[in-house]
């Protein structure tokens, strides 16, 4: 399985990420688009407060009013903290993005996809592609 995230919602994770006024562990939100047969394309994110990405109603209906799939959660900080709260049947199948930005390191990205098989477990996405743009069209940079 492959995750892409187009240069919208790309530029959109690196504003959040670097941004000094934002409190951005405390950050989180959907990562919206469509599922295609093996790749998760991410088209927009939806910028959430953190304790509100597991609420199930607001899941509904942000896919209903974005007209987008719900494909996973982005937040800041390490994936350790979310691990306890995505396990449910809610986030099966969806990507968790943990991103988090140490100056001397730059930034560190972490994506894993939930899965289950008798219990929630979670796995590596074969490729992390990020769309880049070129002055003569688009590329892909690949992250992993």
């Amino acid at each position: 399985m492959d995750v892409t995230i187009l240069r919208e919602p790309w530029k959109d994770l690196l504003l959040l990420a670097y941004s000094s006024r934002l409190p951005s562990k405390k950050l989180a939100g959907f990562l919206l688009g469509r599922k295609l047969v093996q790749t998760y394309l991410v088209q927009k994110i939806f910028v959430l407060p953190g304790e509100q990405v597991f609420t199930p109603k607001l899941f509904t209906e942000t896919e209903i009013k974005e007209r987008l799939q719900v494909l996973g959660l982005f937040h800041f900080g390490r994936p350790a903290g979310l691990k306890k709260n995505i396990k449910q049947p809610l986030f099966c199948e969806k990507i968790i993005l943990s991103m988090e930005t140490k100056k001397p390191a730059g930034l560190k990205i972490y994506c894993r996809l939930v899965s289950f098989d008798r219990s929630f477990y979670f796995i590596r996405p074969d490729r992390l592609l990020v769309e880049m743009e070129e002055e003569n069209g688009g590329s892909q940079f690949r992250l992993s």
